[in-house]
């Protein structure tokens, strides 16, 4: 599976800090404006070979030719933004694929450094207080700094595919829930989809991993698609208490808005979900559809045991 490390930011501010219509989208502005200051050397980046030429670009803005012309290729890095919104203690997540986790140590930096520059409307001033790791199965968390920068703990080895497999193995198999945690925004066939039908948001999974695992990795993960995408086929959606949520996501380099609307809230789905589960198990650290680089995409699955 895809080697992946998962950042939980916990911070503290004077006052409630206001993030805006858009969280993930914000946290993802002050992340950029904080590592251009620090490390964007101005070069474009053009290959995914070509990450020294410049850490911030390839981060954040690669248009790698070798995959669709350098269009929608998926960024090695998501956030997970804050779940309730106008309070002064909350946290955030940063996640980092592949070789994205190189450039570790220069996230750690600008997450220190964002302290200065701030967070939300108005650019409100926070305290840091902790950064944990996040096992991405089981998603207990782990100390790595504390609030001065000092190591609390070691990285570990990301899980292998036996583990998601394992955990599979464990859920029931005819019946699974699916939180919706920030808008998913699904494309088929160049048309929105407004409903969380299995079948088109599993596609999309598949694809994402594929292509993250192919342009971040050394060992691009296998994904027998004609098999799974039968089997989604077949799977139902039985209960669906989701609501579409209208976003737009304003950009500094060219000025433009762009939609970042998705459908949010609970889903659950009926079928034979044997071979599917490991995929929504990795997917919930993956993320899913697009914009996860601005909160979008993020899920939760609601384990139900055997």
């Amino acid at each position: 599976m895809i080697p992946l490390t998962l950042l939980d930011v916990h911070i503290s501010a004077s006052y409630p800090l206001d993030f805006g219509a858009n969280p993930g989208s914000s946290i993802r502005g002050a992340l950029y404006e904080t590592l251009r200051t620090m490390y964007d050397t101005g070069a474009a980046v053009r290959a995914r070979e070509d990450v020294d030429e410049n850490p911030t670009a390839w981060l954040l803005r690669l248009e790698d030719d070798e995959t669709s012309g350098g269009k929608d290729v998926p960024r090695p890095i998501a956030i997970r933004p804050p779940l309730t919104a106008g309070v002064r203690d909350t946290s955030f997540g940063v996640s980092l694929y592949g070789r994205g986790q190189d450039q570790l140590p220069m996230v750690l930096s600008a997450l220190n450094a964002m302290q200065q520059i701030g967070l939300g409307r108005g650019r409100n001033r926070f305290t840091l207080d902790r950064i944990d790791l996040l096992d991405p199965i089981t998603y207990q968390p782990t100390p790595l700094l504390d609030g001065q920068g000092h190591r609390l703990g070691d990285l570990r080895t990301a899980p292998g595919e036996a583990a998601y497999v394992k955990l599979a193995e464990m859920l029931r198999p005819d019946r699974i829930a699916v939180d919706f945690l920030t808008p998913t925004r699904i494309v088929e066939q160049k048309h929105l989809v407004h409903e969380p039908q299995f079948k088109p948001w599993f596609q999309r999974l598949l694809e994402r991993i594929r292509v993250i695992s192919e342009v971040y990795t050394d060992t691009p993960v296998w994904v027998p698609f004609k098999d799974l995408l039968a089997d989604a086929e077949r799977v139902t959606l039985a209960e669906n208490d989701t609501r579409w949520i209208e976003m737009w996501s304003g950009s500094r380099r060219d000025g433009a808005m762009r939609p970042t609307s998705g459908f949010a809230g609970r889903a659950v789905y009926e079928g034979d979900l044997s071979r599917v589960l490991p995929w929504l198990v990795l997917g919930q650290a993956i993320q899913v559809g697009k914009n996860t680089v601005k909160g979008c995409g993020w899920y939760r699955l609601r384990y139900a045991w055997r």
